[in-house]
């Protein structure tokens, strides 16, 4: 009598949802700009859950370094910013317009989810979501310090995650300036020679999207507009080549002094 009860309750509720989705889909159609109702969140929810095989939900990210998840910063840079933005904050110009739309990775519904449940999702993707399969790009070792970065997004510091194409998070006034021209597919200068102390401002002239990233300063820009402009605070001394994710050719070197 209990399991018939129970089965007639579960049935109703399968109504119910099955009601309410229906009726969404006559009021609202299937457009992609609508804003997620309760029930689709709860639906793409599970639809996470559902996507993480149970033997790996358990699994704990093996790279323990402090500094981990610096490379994992570069592969998110080269790979996942397009749609989460360099800071992982889903900011984007594609984004926000996606459905569901790409949700931010400091958030808490991201952070709960186990290490071995991130690992899955990146590996294995989402299905009926805009999240791929990446298992034939990223080895197990890429993908733990994927791992790694989202961990660490909600405690970088503004610095490290600016993505406003007019300033940075390095930025300090008063500092000596040095200007670098993004013009032509190429960092004009090329090389630049500054001091500890300065701040370097990189302006776009072209009429497309470039970045500056450097593996050896810890630094990325993120994608600056056309006209845009991005600072960077020289802190410490050394060589720093940098280059553009988005046009490999471009590359620059920074010396500091």
């Amino acid at each position: 009598m209990r399991f018939f009860r129970h089965a007639v309750i579960t049935l109703g509720l399968l109504i119910v949802v099955a009601a309410g989705a229906a009726y969404a889909v006559v009021r609202q159609g299937l457009a992609a700009d609508h804003q997620p109702n309760r029930l689709e969140e709860a639906l793409a929810t599970r639809l996470v859950q559902l996507s993480i095989p149970a033997a790996e939900r358990d699994a704990v990210n093996p790279d323990t370094s402090p500094d981990g998840w610096r490379a994992g910063a570069d592969h998110f840079e080269d790979h996942c910013a397009v749609c989460h933005g360099s800071d992982g904050r889903g900011r984007t110009e594609i984004g926000p317009k996606m459905y569901p739309p790409v949700p931010d990775l400091a958030a808490p519904g991201v952070q709960q989810l186990s290490d071995g449940a991130l690992f899955s999702i990146i590996q294995n993707g989402v299905r009926w979501t805009g999240m791929p399969a990446f298992h034939a790009e990223h080895s197990a070792e890429e993908t733990w310090r994927l791992v790694a970065f989202v961990r660490h997004v909600p405690v970088m510091p503004p610095a490290e995650r600016s993505h406003d194409p007019q300033s940075s998070g390095h930025h300090h006034e008063g500092a000596a300036g040095k200007r670098i021209a993004m013009d032509g597919t190429n960092f004009a200068p090329e090389e630049l020679v500054a001091a500890v102390g300065d701040t370097i401002e990189w302006k776009n002239t072209d009429p497309f999207p470039h970045n500056i990233t450097s593996r050896a300063g810890g630094f990325r820009s993120g994608d600056i507009d056309p006209d845009g402009t991005w600072r960077y605070h020289a802190e410490k001394a050394g060589v720093f080549p940098y280059v553009c994710t988005l046009h490999p050719g471009m590359k620059g070197v920074l010396r500091v002094k």
